[in-house]
């Protein structure tokens, strides 16, 4: 549960940046979005979709799977998943749709204590090698990814709702929501089998979400210095999070 904790804590601090400085946030969202897509792309083919076809030979198809459900998600919430905000409504489908996404991609979270011997596997040089359902990698692309979505979130909740107190509510149904997902998660099958699922559903789940959040911040077909460097930072950090997992 710690993860979900640290999880509930990004979600606030994102919501707090998005009713104190929107304004000042909305130049730099762009570089935040292209560094945060950029690890989780990383993160998915150095970390998660190995680990998942370790643990899981038909993690595939739990990967389009993920990969349909975030379509389905991402037309009813209209892209705030890759925090986007498209039109100032607020509305209960949308943000049903962004609960269910925090909900599943919580859930690998869950099995952190599935024991290592179910994840243990050996090279082509002989070596051992043990693959933990999820660990600080995983946090850190989930954190990344959380932040500007909160912040997205309350950018449409100011728009349309005027009490602050409302505002806060709505905010913290959807910091709890990775706790619910963690929880199922716990009752389910602590095995290889169940977390190379999970991962290959998160897998395409975030797969969608990095791909769409660097196509959408791009600037046509002219370069961006910036963003490209900052693109180029996200995926060493992925690739320094290797030392963490």
């Amino acid at each position: 549960m710690i993860s979900g904790l640290l999880l509930l804590i990004v979600t606030f601090l994102g919501a707090f940046m998005g009713e104190t400085m929107g304004k000042l946030l909305k130049n730099n969202m762009p570089l935040l979005l292209s560094f945060g897509g950029a690890f989780l792309l990383g993160l998915c083919f150095l970390h998660l979709l190995p680990e998942a076809f370790v643990s899981n030979g038909q993690a595939g198809f739990w990967v389009i799977g993920g990969f349909l459900i975030q379509i389905a998600l991402e037309y009813l919430s209209k892209g705030m998943e890759h925090g986007h905000v498209h039109g100032n409504r607020f509305g209960l489908l949308a943000f049903m749709s962004l609960c269910m996404h925090a909900f599943i991609e919580s859930m690998p979270f869950g099995l952190e204590d599935v024991p290592v011997a179910a994840h243990e596997h050996t090279d082509l040089h002989g070596h051992h090698h043990h693959h933990p359902a999820a660990g600080w990698p995983l946090l850190i692309g989930i954190g990344l990814h959380k932040l500007p979505v909160a912040i997205a979130l309350m950018t449409i909740l100011r728009a349309t709702v005027t009490s602050q107190t409302t505002r806060w509510i709505w905010v913290a149904v959807f910091a709890v929501t990775p706790l619910a997902g963690i929880a199922l998660a716990g009752s389910l099958p602590q095995d290889a089998a169940t977390t190379g699922a999970l991962n290959g559903l998160l897998v395409g789940i975030l797969l969608h979400i990095a791909t769409t959040i660097l196509f959408e911040t791009s600037d046509g077909h002219h370069f961006n210095g910036r963003k490209f460097l900052t693109i180029i930072m996200g995926l060493v950090l992925s690739l320094l999070t290797t030392h963490l997992h």
